[in-house]
This record gives C-alpha cells, sequence and structure tokens, in this order.
C-alpha cells in the first residue's frame, strides 16, 4: 500500500493544491457576499461599469449559470460521483499532459466549492453578474476555465480541420462552375480539383475521411471530360 502512495504524491499534491485553492477562494468569496449582502441586493463596484458587471446575492438549486433549477439533490449526487471519480482516475494522466491535469484540477475545485454549498446551504450561493449572463460563481468560473483548458490541445487540429473543410468548398465551387464542360479549368485550379485527396487526405482526421472521399469521387466523377481539356490546354 505505500509504493502506490509514494508513487501518486506529487500528483495528489498538485491536484488538492490548485482545486483547494479554487475551493477556497470560492468559499471566501461566497462567505463575503452572504455576510454583505442581503438576498437580492446588488452591489456596483465599479459605478461606470454598473451596466456590465455587478455583486448580486442570489440562491441557484440548479447547475452552473442557473439552468435545470430545482435539482438540488440530483446535482448533490452528481458533484460527489465527479469529485470521486476526477481523484480516482487522476493518478492515471500522463504527467506531462499539463493542460488536462490542470483542467481536472480547476473542476474539481469548482465541483467541491458547489458541492460544499449544496450540502450545507441546500442551495449555491451565486454573486457575479456581467451583462445579461446568468448569475454564476467562482467554482462555476473554475469549472468553465477548465473545460476551456481541455480543448487548448485540440485547436491546432480544429485549425486543420477548418482549413480541409475550406479547400473542399473551394474545389465545389470550382467544380460547379465547370461541371458541364463549358469552361476549362485553369492550371491554378486543376489541383484543387483532380489533386483533391492528396491534398486532404494527410490533413483530415480517419473519422472525416469517408465522408471527404465520397465528395471526391463525385468531383472527380463530373470533371471527367474536363480532366481531357486541361490536358490540352
Amino acid at each position: 500500500m505505500r509504493k502506490p502512495l509514494e508513487k501518486y504524491f506529487p500528483d495528489y499534491i498538485y491536484l488538492f493544491s490548485l482545486s483547494g485553492l479554487a475551493l477556497i477562494i470560492d468559499q471566501l468569496s461566497k462567505s463575503m457576499v452572504r455576510s454583505s449582502l442581503a438576498f437580492g441586493d446588488v452591489w456596483f463596484p465599479f459605478e461606470s461599469l454598473d451596466r456590465y458587471f455587478r455583486i448580486v446575492h442570489w440562491k441557484n438549486t440548479g447547475a452552473a449559470f442557473g439552468i435545470f433549477q430545482n435539482g438540488n439533490t440530483i446535482f448533490l449526487l452528481l458533484g460527489i460521483f465527479v469529485t470521486l471519480a476526477i481523484i480516482n482516475f487522476y493518478p492515471i494522466i500522463p504527467r506531462q499532459d499539463r493542460w488536462l491535469r490542470a483542467a481536472l484540477a480547476l473542476q474539481l475545485g469548482g465541483a467541491m466549492g458547489n458541492l460544499v454549498d449544496r450540502i450545507l446551504l441546500s442551495h449555491v450561493t451565486d454573486f457575479i453578474s456581467v451583462m445579461r449572463f446568468p448569475v454564476f460563481n467562482v467554482a462555476d468560473a473554475s469549472i468553465f476555465i477548465g473545460v476551456l483548458l481541455i480543448l487548448v490541445p485540440f485547436f491546432p487540429q480544429m485549425r486543420s480541420e477548418i482549413d480541409s473543410s475550406k479547400q473542399l468548398r473551394e474545389a465545389q465551387e470550382i467544380n460547379k462552375v465547370y461541371r458541364n464542360g463549358e469552361q476549362k479549368i485553369t492550371r491554378d485550379e486543376e489541383p484543387m480539383t483532380l489533386g483533391l485527396i492528396e491534398v486532404l487526405w494527410a490533413e483530415t482526421p480517419t473519422v472525416e475521411r469517408f465522408t471527404i472521399q465520397q465528395d471526391v469521387r463525385r468531383i472527380r466523377y463530373r470533371n471527367t471530360n474536363i480532366k481531357k481539356g486541361v490536358s490540352r490546354g
């Protein structure tokens, strides 16, 4: 039993340090709001920004950002499940995967912050009001930032998918213009249609290749006659 504890000790130190910091900030801020403002009262810390930002004492019996009201018991059980799941599976996450580790630590802190409220108060204290966005708290913000951090490693892949989709749309537009053989495809446009598979294949995730393959087959089929015209041009 000692070896697993020693092995995972650094992982849990990082997890509970970051999540604990989020939990402390969340609980301190909620306590200050409850002690300073009556329920429903509003405070404008920056008078010049009163239309955009304000502090309001509010109660939430639903999920984050005020959705699914009157489900405190369900979300209490869900919060316990999420907390235990993160604690249990956190050590198996590779230490080099820093974005995911930080994301789960923030989400654990947020989950525990709202969980404490549900256990002690039977509701969650919300107090941050930004423009017309639903009122939220530090725990909700921590969970939301954690979700964003999980998506960070996928941003380059998302950009590649967007570029591939753009190339496919351009190829389809070119094909639409020339599909009746009334005009020739220029040499600059030829690779976009006739070489489409080679251009997209290496940059496209496997799950999307079948769809692209079918689109390319239709483009190649419609361009059979144009292909001959290009070779003569």
